[in-house]
């Protein structure tokens, strides 16, 4: 009555119990996972603050930068022309001791020719000579101008194309005349001169004019 008695061989009562089985309280039980999910908090803690200090960094090195650039003495004023004749000169142009810048003879009449000469340096405790370039122009027999070679505008140094009889400023497009006196561009005046001289034939420099 045992080895076939139905009551024993498929009793439910025996097998799995469905009630535990595919219990959706124990397999998905959301209290399951709580070690990971606090892995997961603690994640997302560490991320935030990363991304908050960050943030913080940035802005610590980004509001000096931009507050220096935004400076007014960074801020190009348009109405402001600069000035050559400041405390950016060298000692050279500042020099007041004549100096020879070659023999009238070896110039030609109206064409602006470049030299090179050596004026004495008085800066502080050096006093000694440096080379400076400088514009000759001849006038006559006996009258000459030599002039600073930049552009009165914003300093740039000036060219004086052979056979043109005139100096142009590669930077702004600034010309002037033999004469120093502007001709196009945005030069706000013309031409810085030095003090000349003209004995014996011998061209000499000495001061550089504040006024041309």
């Amino acid at each position: 009555m045992t080895e076939n008695d139905p009551t024993t061989v498929n009793d439910p009562t025996t097998e799995a119990d469905p009630t535990t089985e595919n219990d959706p309280t124990t397999e998905n039980d959301p209290v399951a996972p709580a070690a990971d999910g606090g892995d997961l908090s603690r994640r997302r803690f560490v991320l935030g603050g990363l991304a908050a200090g960050g943030a913080a960094i940035a802005a610590a090195i980004g509001v000096p930068v931009v507050a220096f650039g935004s400076a007014p003495a960074w801020q190009w004023k348009e109405e402001e022309s600069a000035e050559l004749i400041e405390t950016s000169i060298p000692p050279t142009l500042r020099s007041d001791v004549w100096t020879s810048v070659g023999k009238i003879s070896d110039f030609e009449v109206g064409a602006p020719r470049y030299v090179i000469v050596d004026r004495p340096v008085v800066d502080g405790w050096v006093r000694e000579d440096a080379p400076i370039g400088v514009y000759v122009v001849r006038k006559s027999d006996t009258e000459a101008i030599v002039f600073d070679p930049h552009c009165t505008h914003l300093g740039c140094p000036l060219s004086a194309t052979a056979g043109s009889n005139s100096f142009v400023c590669p930077c702004h497009g600034g010309s002037f005349d033999t004469d120093g006196n502007v001709t196009s561009g945005p030069p706000p005046h013309a031409m810085f001169r030095y003090e000349v001289r003209v004995d014996g034939g011998d061209i000499a420099i000495r001061a550089l004019l504040s006024e041309s």
